[in-house]
């Protein structure tokens, strides 16, 4: 996902950005005033601006694309051009700086007249936090599974939730039928970087599980049946390929080739739980 943080000369944009690079895995960071020097291109004009803002949104775009989460820290005051960027789950943030403002002084911002109408939010540089920012900025993604098995198939689907928002959490669903211990299975997901919890059980109420997130990544209808009452918003996704666990699983326990659906540690797990 993109984070577009705009705002006036000297808002905070760049410090936030940089900042939240630091502390989410697989982030970037695109600020504009880097772009102008890399471009050469100091004109404030609407084509000037205009150019500069195609350049480092289509940059933005790719990156997201690609996986990471993006923070472009620009001005930006077109409103025509951001809009041909923005997807469904990015986020655009304007930065107020309500301090001392040294480029105030230097008339860096005057008669800068931006069009910052239906912004998603506001946020005040005096505010800030790396968990502040996070917590109000990043929609709560839930991807509840199995993974019994952690495979190729499970990683698109994780993919998937991380062009939604970074604050991902994995919601281990335990059955009857699992093979791989509970524990052994989060500490897992959990060298994988992840932030895993438990399910409720079947019998249990799913729905204020449910609540405590705002989006759950899931293509299994009777998993989107036990949400059906909450207002965790369904991203679908349908499945992937041929790739499946079960047969997986299968082929472990016959010795077959499964290197290019799983992990070596993967396999050993699924081996030493069989």
């Amino acid at each position: 996902m993109i984070v577009f943080l705009l705002g006036g000369a000297g808002s905070g944009k760049t410090f936030i950005a940089k900042k939240m690079e630091k502390y989410i895995k697989d982030s970037f960071v695109i600020d504009g005033d880097e772009l102008r020097a890399e471009t050469k291109n100091d004109s404030l004009t609407t084509s000037g601006r205009g150019a500069n803002i195609h350049l480092g949104y289509s940059r933005a775009r790719k990156l997201s694309d690609l996986g990471f989460t993006v923070f472009v820290a620009m001005q930006a005051p077109l409103k025509e051009i951001r809009d041909l960027y923005k997807q469904e789950h990015d986020m655009e943030v304007l930065i107020q700086n309500l301090g001392d403002n040294p480029k105030d002084d230097k008339g860096y911002n005057k008669d800068f007249n931006p069009d910052y109408t239906c912004i998603d939010m506001t946020y005040t540089l005096q505010t800030f936090s790396e968990e502040d920012f996070y917590s109000k900025v990043f929609k709560k993604v839930l991807v509840p599974a199995r993974f019994q098995g952690f495979h190729k198939g499970h990683k698109v689907v994780l993919e998937i939730a991380k062009r939604i928002s970074p604050n991902i959490t994995i919601g281990l669903r335990v059955d009857n039928e699992d093979i791989i211990d509970l524990d052994k299975n989060i500490n897992l997901l959990e060298s994988r970087g992840y932030n895993v919890i438990k399910t409720p059980e079947i019998d249990e109420d799913w729905t204020s599980f449910a609540n405590l997130f705002d989006i759950y990544v899931q293509g299994n209808p009777m998993v989107i049946e036990r949400f059906s009452e909450s207002k965790c918003k369904l991203e679908f996704v349908p499945r992937f390929g041929d790739v499946s666990g079960t047969d997986i699983r299968k082929s472990i326990s016959e010795d077959k080739d499964v290197e290019h659906q799983i992990d070596d540690d993967v396999k050993e797990l699924i081996k030493s739980s069989i």
